[in-house]
């Protein structure tokens, strides 16, 4: 009998009360969920399947977009966590981000890392527009561990709830 694999999803709520996308700290909550997440595998479908849509914007921002920020998957010998990069950029087929959150397992990257990402390894993303947050996929499959009163609050950051 196994033992049931669970991923690490850093909320970036942080990022929300601080500035949107303000670097967070070990107080930043952190939500486990079992690998074999139906929910969650939707939602990281989505969002994969959605990703030319975010680096429209990010290559053109017509609306005032702003805090791009993808959400990573990084695994080593202690685990895997889902983590989310700031300062994105794009250049010559080549995605660089900096590590916003301390991790909770996975001891390879530290909070402030500038990291390659492989465009495989990416589960989420969000920008914000005209003061909402667009995209953050995952978010919603994790309102069900949250409690009402924080889902509510975030809904309202949402372009999309």
């Amino acid at each position: 009998m196994g033992v049931a694999r669970r991923f690490l999803f850093g909320l970036l709520l942080c990022a929300f009360l601080g500035g949107f996308v303000g670097s967070c700290s070990k107080k930043d909550q952190i939500i486990s969920v079992e690998d074999d997440d139906q929910e969650m595998a939707a939602a990281i479908a989505k969002a994969r399947e959605s990703l030319p849509k975010f680096w429209g914007v990010f290559e053109q921002r017509k609306g005032g977009e702003s805090d791009f920020a993808l959400k990573v998957k990084i695994t080593d010998k202690h685990g895997t966590e889902h983590f989310w990069l700031t300062d994105i950029e794009r250049h010559d087929g080549e995605i660089r981000g900096t590590i916003n959150n301390d991790p909770n397992t996975v001891r390879s990257v530290k909070l402030g890392d500038r990291i390659p990402i492989p465009e495989a390894d990416i589960s989420d993303w969000l920008f914000k527009r005209e003061d909402k947050m667009v995209g953050n996929y995952t978010l919603r499959v994790l309102f069900k561990k949250m409690p009402a009163k924080e889902v509510e609050q975030y809904k309202r950051m949402m372009a999309d709830p």
